[in-house]
């Protein structure tokens, strides 16, 4: 059974349809962050540690130029969806990321678009945000295109290492990968709330 799923992942890792499939999904998820597409990035650096198939450069590439795509069409659409977000309901994930949006963008702008490309709400909702204010398109792509450079580069790479280290049993490599890839994310969430406070506005208790 473990043969036959690694020959389906195999399979599918090779194709012709990957990349495009990677592409597709990277995009979609910064205009619906409902699964984070960074698991994806992370599943196939594990996969090209354990193999060397796809070419995890080529990974880190597509992850790059179609979150970019992706972060700029939300900028573009802002001033169409502001009025929608705002109007969520206060417990809402959507509410929650506004608050956190509101907090930081006074005082940290670019450390702020940064650091929520490792958000999905915090970054549809800033992304939005910022395109209906008109905040300045060229600090907005400077500053968005280095957290997403950031984010592709550590999702690839903390897979491809735990593909590496297991290289006779791919399948292992995968699940190790993505394992890592969550305690990145982990020590990700802590940095961001230790320095910007998400923990608090996120229960509702800011000193702001």
């Amino acid at each position: 059974m473990t043969h036959q799923i690694e020959a389906w992942i195999e399979l599918f890792m090779s194709s012709a349809w990957f990349y495009p499939l990677t592409a597709t999904f990277v995009f979609l998820d910064c205009l619906i962050p409902f699964f984070p597409s960074e698991s994806i990035l992370t599943m196939a650096g594990a996969w090209s540690g354990s193999t060397g198939r796809p070419n995890l450069w080529g990974i880190i590439s597509v992850g790059i130029a179609f979150a970019v795509l992706g972060d700029n069409v939300c900028y573009l659409l802002g001033t169409r969806f502001v009025q929608f977000i705002r109007s969520a309901p206060p417990k809402s994930k959507l509410a929650t990321s506004m608050r956190w949006v509101s907090a930081n963008m006074r005082r940290r702008a670019g450390f702020t678009i940064i650091i929520a490309r490792f958000i999905p709400w915090g970054r549809l909702v800033l992304t939005l945000s910022l395109g209906s204010i008109r905040y300045p398109w060229r600090k907005f792509f400077f500053y968005d295109t280095l957290g997403v450079v950031i984010w592709a580069v550590q999702a690839g790479l903390v897979g491809y290492a735990g593909g590496y280290l297991v290289q006779d049993y791919p399948l292992v490599g995968l699940v190790l990968g993505l394992a890592l890839g969550a305690l990145v994310g982990v020590a990700i969430d802590k940095i961001q709330a230790r320095f910007s406070d998400y923990s608090e506005v996120r229960s509702g208790t800011s000193r702001a």
